[in-house]
């Protein structure tokens, strides 16, 4: 079987190398292969040179759009999809990057609600000795 990266893929469909296409299920994913002039053929990674894997099949048949492929069989057969979780691989660094990065955004938000309420023209002042002569009675009492 031959493995074809994204670019060779897309030139054999260019060249009208490509005679069908399949979306084959590998337990929680699907490949992409192909009947060409030359045989079977499968769409790989490019970096890992494994067979390009889809969770999700509509990102595969968008990326065969793309190609210019508008016909696809499909061979749900071997799809496991309560497996999809096995291939989601945990970012424990990208989830506390994500967290600070919405607490940084909900502290933004609050500063700029007080600097807004501060600049109203509307807002009362209490100065600093009011303010504790105030709290300084209610702690008496």
């Amino acid at each position: 079987m031959q493995q074809l990266n994204v670019e060779q893929f897309r030139a054999a469909v260019e060249s009208g190398g490509i005679l069908s296409v399949t979306l084959k299920a590998h337990g929680p994913a699907f490949a992409v292969q192909a009947e060409t002039q030359r045989g079977e053929a499968v769409l790989i990674d490019t970096r890992k040179k494994q067979p390009r894997m889809f969770v999700d099949p509509r990102k595969a048949l968008k990326l065969l759009r793309e190609f210019g492929i508008h016909n696809a069989q499909l061979n749900a057969e071997d799809w496991q999809p309560d497996q999809a979780e096995s291939l989601r691989s945990s970012r424990p660094d990208s989830a506390a990057q994500m967290r600070e990065a919405h607490e940084a955004a909900e502290l933004k938000r609050i500063l700029e609600a007080a600097i807004k309420e501060a600049d109203d023209p509307n807002t009362v002042w209490i100065d600093h000795d009011t303010l504790f002569d105030a709290i300084e009675a209610s702690l008496a009492d």
